[in-house]
């Protein structure tokens, strides 16, 4: 395959990722309202018209540190899972060789996670400003008492996801790539075309609970929301993000959902998302992924503490040992 060819179908993936993705969040919406009974939003409502009428929103000037940064935080988020969905693209793979490996991945998935951490540093919304008299109801806190940011319960929040939280996730990329002997994404591919795909083994199997669990937490999903949590008001270190960046954020958000789907089926299912027909194995990975994350945010309360770090460590367990079996 010629370098003009070549081009012309990583274009196209991209086209066909673009258009799958906007789709993912009313999926979403709409799988959590029939659990829960109810009709929910119209399929096209969370992902393509919000982002369309975020694009014509008069856009302000953001009360946070660094605005401008501030606001082109969502814009490198999205290049950044752009670049993750292109390393996983086969023309990409058979390109850059080793460079197209497992550990550029986890790489690039930590930079997305420590970017979401810099937005709840910059943020500093309405809710955290201080009152213009004392406030003297019992329970609050006495004048002079020293006073946080809202956003900086997020940003401590987004660090526990990020230093021990997705732990059994990134744990569970590697199973894969110890069964086929090599980190390359193209060796992974050629392994599971040989001897099957990846998620018959029990290793397997494992890694593909662990995996959602993980991606669950990577997403910032229910039970896992810690950064917007429900129980916080409104979206937190989200809320000062309007118009343009606003829109950004929704398709890098939605696009990440659909790039999950897309490492799963690259990993576990040997199956890469290409331009050509074999494309819709990731496309239907990413709705199961984005129905089965509906489904548990229906029926799951939102964890604390009490909850979140039990999880992590059983989770965390459970993926060691499907790495040792995966050894042996």
């Amino acid at each position: 395959m010629d370098i003009i060819t070549s081009i012309g179908y990583v274009i196209g993936a991209f086209i066909i990722g673009s258009i799958v993705c906007l789709w993912l969040p009313g999926i979403e919406k709409k799988s959590e309202a029939r659990v829960q009974q109810r009709l929910g939003p119209q399929l096209t409502s969370p992902g393509v018209y919000t982002t369309l009428k975020f694009f014509f929103k008069q856009g302000l000037k953001p009360s946070a540190i660094l605005p401008r940064v501030y606001n082109a935080l969502p814009i490198v988020t999205l290049i950044v899972v752009a670049a993750i969905y292109l390393i996983l693209l086969p023309q990409v793979m058979v390109a850059w060789g080793p460079f197209a490996s497992l550990v550029a991945l986890v790489g690039l998935l930590k930079v997305e996670e420590v970017l979401y951490l810099f937005m709840c540093s910059f943020s500093q919304s309405l809710l955290s400003k201080n009152m213009p008299f004392p406030d003297q109801i019992k329970g609050a806190k006495h004048v002079g008492a020293k006073q946080s940011f809202f956003e900086q319960i997020s940003a401590n929040r987004s660090l526990k996801l990020i230093s021990y939280g997705s732990l059994p996730f990134y744990i569970a990329l590697f199973i894969p790539a110890i069964m086929a002997g090599s980190i390359n994404l193209l060796d992974i591919v050629k392994y599971q075309m040989v001897c099957g795909p990846v998620v018959l083994s029990l290793p397997g199997i494992i890694g593909t609970i662990v995996f959602f669990v993980g991606f669950l937490i990577v997403l910032n999903s229910n039970p896992f929301a810690y950064m917007e949590g429900h129980s916080d008001v409104i979206q937190g270190p989200l809320m000062e993000y309007m118009s343009k960046s606003r829109a950004v954020y929704t398709m890098a958000h939605a696009f990440l959902i659909f790039v999950g789907g897309c490492v799963y089926s690259t990993l576990f299912l040997g199956v890469p998302p290409a331009f050509s027909v074999s494309i819709i194995v990731p496309i239907i990975c990413s709705i199961i992924l984005t129905m089965a994350a509906a489904v548990t945010s229906a029926f799951a309360p939102l964890f604390t503490n009490r909850e979140f770090y039990p999880t992590v460590i059983a989770t965390s367990v459970i993926s060691v040992i499907a790495v040792i079996v995966a050894f042996l």
